[in-house]
């Protein structure tokens, strides 16, 4: 037993032994490469570097927009009228310029017809009145003869009546003369009598008889003067310069009393009738019904818009007025208002466009100011109606709604802060909350530098 614990005790001493030894091994093997990465110099470490977006920017610059109520229509001339001859006749000649589509001066003659008969009418209402004329004369001098004549009737007259009357009382109380000498003097007065009242008679109708005859005169005047208008008449010309819409009119034929010949169109003021919804009218535009008349109360001329050809080319916009309201449809709930180009204002305007007869024309009309707009670019607008921004120089990605759009720039609005900057810079899936290097950072205290200035001011919202 105590060789067995002696044998034990030497291997406890002898293991313990190997493990100092190890150790001292190991630790002088760290010691040594300690030693050697002391005396031999690492590289140097690199710097982590930041990558940043180069970008361009905008200030948000808030201001208020009038957003546009669109509306579409059809253009057509305020002043169109049909042609048509105001008597019947053949047509002698006409214009050889009168084509569709041609252009005539005011005043000048579009097409003639026969005028042989009106003048025949002129020449006799002209001989007819020179008769009427030599008959009232006659009349005249027949009244005063007549007249002279008549006061020698009642003379005579009252002395037969004399004569008579003393016969009578001869014959009646003293029986002198006779009786058929007393009967003899009553006829003779009975026909002085009858003479003088038939010559009173005459004298009476005179005046109505030179009245008729005067009116004769005056209606032969009339016949001719128709007759003289109808030979005017022949001769049609053009009531104001146009344009010539609609011709069917060939020499040699008759044509009667109202029918139309040719169309002509006054190009100079063109009229658009706009159908807008109770929305559009009333809530965007503004316009008020006043309640007794039932007319708008808005001064519709003070409203601003402009026409458009559907061109699809901003350029080709112009300035027209909202001349007035057209009518109300109850049923659809609809405001027709005419609106005016007025071409002859425009002849020498750069961005001047023959809006014409028949165009279908895009209106847009200045509605009630929506308040803290700010104007981008329209290639700043992502497709999913967000934009991106630079807020504390890093990139961020702002929901917006988009208010209205004026030529290549948008105008919108969303929750911008303070110190918010639009991205102008095209980018394709930006890292959001990515570090940002702007070329053109804007100092709020001092404005922007003319090198970071925005092509788009600020100015006259449509």
């Amino acid at each position: 037993m105590k060789n067995k614990g002696k044998i034990t005790i030497r291997l406890s001493i002898k293991a313990m032994l190997m493990a100092v030894v190890c150790f001292m091994v190991i630790a002088s093997g760290i010691t040594g490469m300690s030693l050697l990465g002391a005396s031999k110099q690492g590289p140097a470490q690199k710097e982590i570097l930041k990558k940043s977006l180069s970008v361009a920017t905008i200030p948000v610059v808030k201001q208020d927009a009038a957003v546009p109520v669109i509306g579409y229509g059809q253009a057509f001339p305020v002043h169109l009228m049909e042609i048509s001859p105001q008597v019947s006749g053949t047509i002698l000649e006409k214009d050889e310029t009168l084509d569709q589509g041609g252009r005539v001066e005011q005043g000048e003659v579009l097409f003639k017809l026969d005028a042989t008969d009106f003048k025949i009418e002129a020449e006799k209402a002209a001989i007819n009145i020179k008769l009427r004329k030599n008959q009232v004369a006659q009349l005249q001098v027949s009244h005063e003869k007549d007249q002279g004549r008549l006061a020698a009737v009642i003379q005579n007259t009252l002395l037969s009546k004399a004569g008579f009357s003393r016969l009578k009382n001869l014959y009646d109380k003293d029986r002198v003369g006779t009786l058929s000498g007393v009967e003899q003097a009553e006829q003779s007065y009975n026909s002085l009598l009858d003479t003088q009242r038939n010559l009173e008679k005459a004298i009476a109708l005179y005046p109505l008889q030179i009245s008729e005859a005067q009116n004769e005169i005056a209606q032969a005047r009339s016949d001719l003067k128709t007759a003289q208008l109808n030979v005017k008449r022949c001769v049609i010309t053009a009531p104001f310069s146009g344009r010539i819409k609609e011709e069917s009119i060939e020499v040699g034929t008759y044509i009667t009393l109202g029918t139309t010949a040719l169309t002509l169109a006054d190009d100079r003021m063109i009229e658009i009738q706009v159908p807008l919804s109770d929305k559009e009218a009333f809530e965007k535009l503004g316009l008020r019904k006043d309640t007794k008349s039932q007319a708008l109360s808005s001064n519709l001329k003070k409203i601003d818009c402009r026409v458009e050809t559907m061109t699809g080319k901003i350029f080709a916009s112009v300035p027209g007025i909202v001349h007035r309201t057209v009518k109300y449809d109850p049923d659809s709930r609809t405001l027709y208002l005419a609106v005016r180009i007025n071409r002859e204002k425009l002849a020498h305007t750069r961005d001047a466009i023959p809006v014409m007869d028949g165009m279908f024309c895009k209106v847009s009309i200045r509605g009630k100011p929506v308040q803290d707009a700010v104007r981008i670019p329209g290639s700043a607008l992502n497709p999913d109606n967000t934009v991106y921004l630079a807020r504390n120089n890093r990139l961020t990605t702002l929901p917006v709604v988009q208010i209205m759009e004026e030529g290549d720039d948008l105008y919108i609005s969303g929750n911008f802060k303070t110190l918010d900057q639009i991205i102008t810079t095209p980018l394709s899936n930006p890292i959001e909350n990515s570090l940002l290097d702007i070329s053109n950072a804007f100092n709020l205290s001092q404005g922007p530098s003319e090198s970071t200035k925005h092509v788009i001011h600020p100015g006259k919202i449509p």
